[in-house]
């Protein structure tokens, strides 16, 4: 369990890197990068979205580009708090990090608020929210008392 403690945050650090470089794909392919979230959330494929409605369609591809930006953003700035102060004991970056699981239950539970069609099998980030939420509370208080312990050594 020591060794988890020491190690946790290089966990972290590989799930906010992979967080940042998945922000790639739907900069780069928009809407058509999980076919599952139109199918799950409109019952249709992206491109029967484009022919019901073209302007729908543009900005739905939009917002999944700004999306794909904000992956990036959050798991760099997430990336940079784990190597600078996470690493180094600064209590506040433990509080900080709690950003992680509660962002990824937040799409979770988004979805869940929005309904997901009839028949379609549930989009990726209903699989992936509460996954990323659980692993990254475990660590994160597995991780807790180098931050809560009285120790201050740096790791």
């Amino acid at each position: 369990m020591a060794w988890l403690q020491r190690h946790a945050w290089q966990f972290l650090l590989a799930m906010t890197v992979l967080m940042a470089v998945i922000g790639v794909n739907p900069v780069v392919n928009g809407i058509n990068e999980d076919p599952s979230v139109p199918l799950g959330l409109a019952g249709m494929t992206a491109a029967e979205l484009e022919a019901d409605n073209a302007q729908s369609y543009r900005l739905i591809d939009l917002q999944t580009r700004f999306t794909g930006l904000d992956l990036i953003v959050m798991g760099t700035l997430l990336s940079a708090v784990l190597v600078g102060a996470f690493r180094h004991n600064v209590r506040w970056a433990w509080w900080a990090m709690w950003l992680l699981p509660v962002w990824a239950a937040s799409v979770f539970v988004m979805i869940l608020m929005t309904g997901l069609m009839p028949g379609q099998p549930p989009p990726s980030p209903l699989i992936s929210g509460p996954v990323i939420a659980l692993l990254s509370s475990a660590l994160l208080l597995v991780g807790a008392p180098r931050f809560f312990g009285g120790r201050t050594h740096v790791d």
